[in-house]
């Protein structure tokens, strides 16, 4: 497909460290405080390896995407969240991967990054609408076939009823819902390379991410590997300062905690509880003693607000899980709440 390849070739183009258009977008975000340095580089740097392991291809056969099987003709309004360095980047390039037209709330969060790749895609002139604005107010009597957005259950009813009043899509539209909040770790070891790789999970973006840990079930107590762990994020911290300071409710947490006696580990701006009650404070890890049961029971406990499941290399029966080094580096292709927004376009069009 010609114009795969058009794709592919100016996202290269786009994430070549020496882009001006490219770091102009990274120099307003970091000045304007939105996110760190740190974590915009981590995170473009994945999607430069993503690309260059050829994931776009991979990407493709697994939705089963070709000259005959796409959107084309269809039109997506995609509401983006704004929480992470380019959170929204996956679903517009699969919007724009699957022949239609992609039509983009940017969050006032993250409007240059994400912006600036699209206007990228504007200036190849495919056989697309590429449209994109911070306001919804933009997309008014769009009738757009597809909406996707992320956010929490209890926003969906406002929002469809927003999308509704401008008629921004469709009364039977196809709506890809995303409400999932934070992923689990399953630890059956402890090492070096696991220190490594749970502090990573935990720690970056603030655990800000629904692909970040804010629940671990180990093998083990909090205490035996608490010196540890402190120092890894003591470590992390010191090389990825955050751009958004805790609320006050983390101190709150730590006083009750202390109050009742529970085991917790505090690092002035994050909190690891030994609880294995819903993780609902943000900058805070719960903690639980447990085995491969206690993940399952807790997975259907949380049910769809829970992303992933990881692990240290053991595999649990009757759960898809995902290795923990790759938490913060998810393919491509991984699929958001479950879904495959390229694949679901082409079923939407198909049915």
């Amino acid at each position: 497909m010609q114009r795969i390849t058009k794709i592919s070739q100016t996202l290269k183009n786009w994430l070549n460290p020496k882009n001006p258009v490219l770091q102009k977008a990274i120099q307003q975000t970091v000045e304007e405080g939105l996110f760190s340095m740190e974590d915009v580089e981590f995170q473009l740097n994945v999607l430069r390896e993503n690309v260059e392991n050829g994931e776009i291809q991979e990407w493709i056969k697994r939705a089963g995407l070709n000259d005959r099987q796409n959107a084309k003709g269809e039109k997506v309004l995609c509401l983006h969240a704004g929480n992470l360095p380019l959170v929204g980047f996956q679903t517009a390039l699969g919007v724009i991967l699957s022949g239609a037209g992609y039509y983009g709330k940017l969050s006032r969060k993250d409007p240059y990054l994400l912006g600036s790749f699209l206007k990228e895609m504007q200036n190849l002139k495919l056989d697309q609408q590429i449209k994109f604005s911070t306001d919804l107010n933009a997309f008014q009597q769009l009738n757009a076939d597809a909406v996707v957005f992320a956010g929490s259950e209890t926003s969906v009813p406002q929002v469809k009823n927003k999308i509704s009043k401008l008629k921004a899509a469709l009364k039977e539209a196809n709506y890809i819902i995303r409400t999932a909040k934070f992923s689990i770790a399953y630890l059956d070891e402890w090492n070096e390379q696991v220190k490594c790789e749970l502090t990573e999970a935990m720690l970056r973006y603030g655990g800000k991410g629904c692909r970040s840990v804010a629940l671990v079930v180990a093998k083990f107590e909090l205490d035996e590997v608490k010196e540890e762990l402190l120092s890894e994020m003591q470590e992390f911290w010191e090389k990825n300062p955050q751009h958004q300071k805790p609320q006050p409710e983390l101190k709150y947490q730590y006083a009750y905690n202390k109050g009742i006696q529970r085991n917790q580990l505090w690092l002035e701006d994050f909190l690891i509880q030994e609880t294995d009650e819903f993780p609902e404070t943000n900058f805070t890890v719960n903690w639980v003693r447990g085995d491969e049961e206690k993940v399952r029971s807790l997975r259907m406990n949380f049910g769809n607000v829970v992303q992933s499941v990881y692990t240290t290399g053991a595999e649990i029966n009757g759960l898809k899980t995902e290795p923990l080094s790759k938490a913060q580096k998810p393919p491509l292709w991984w699929k958001p709440d479950g879904v495959d927004v390229v694949r679901i376009l082409l079923k939407s069009i198909d049915n």
